[in-house]
């Protein structure tokens, strides 16, 4: 199946926030942080995504397809570690108040690994993918593949590998067919994976 990737507009932020929110619906680190039945979990995910492509679009590598049916948004070499200014501008400064103290309690030790784990493995320049998700109506088809392509051929093109993290095994399947290979495993303080893809050259 062929899919038309395009790059996302800033007007289209909105849209694609609901279709990260719907992608990412039963995601188990968004579960383990706010459960099923805590109403807070629709603002926190709304912000938590929007912020997400907010801090990402003016690098200009979000790709999505004409009905925003995917997201995927890559931080370019050279950018990472993340800016603090410009994580607050894109609406993170909010999130610590949607979540609340418990919650945030639950949040932070994730986000910091997160952190440490990307800065220990990798030193080099690399693409990072900050966030991919299909709309659940609308996996399987294909188009998570042809959302990182571009990405993809030009870090292949480049001689730079990619870096991601992900939170389910179905994802890192999906990765490990794309040329990812696992870096981390961890399990606490909730189940998730750290992936690495090399340059095709390399």
């Amino acid at each position: 199946m062929n899919t038309e990737i395009l790059v996302l507009e800033e007007k289209q932020i909105h849209q694609a926030t609901e279709t990260l929110v719907n992608a990412f619906s039963k995601d188990p680190i968004i579960e383990y942080i706010l459960p099923e039945a805590d109403n807070r979990k629709d603002k926190v995910s709304h912000n938590l995504w929007e912020a997400t492509l907010r801090y990402a679009q003016p690098f200009n590598h979000i790709y999505t397809t004409p009905e925003i049916k995917g997201i995927a948004a890559w931080i370019p070499p050279g950018k990472y570690p993340l800016n603090l200014l410009q994580i607050l501008q894109a609406g993170f400064y909010k999130t610590p108040f949607l979540l609340g103290l418990k919650a945030l309690k639950k949040f932070l030790p994730i986000f910091t690994l997160f952190d440490k784990y990307h800065e220990q493995d990798m030193h080099q320049p690399h693409w990072y993918l900050f966030a991919l998700g299909v709309s659940s109506a609308c996996q399987s088809q294909g188009i998570g593949k042809s959302l990182i392509q571009p990405i993809l051929e030009r870090a292949d093109e480049q001689n730079l590998p990619c870096y991601l993290e992900t939170s389910t095994e179905k994802a890192v399947r999906f990765y490990q067919k794309n040329g990812f290979k696992i870096l981390r495993a961890e399990e606490q303080p909730v189940k998730f994976w750290t992936m690495k893809r090399k340059p095709a050259s390399s």
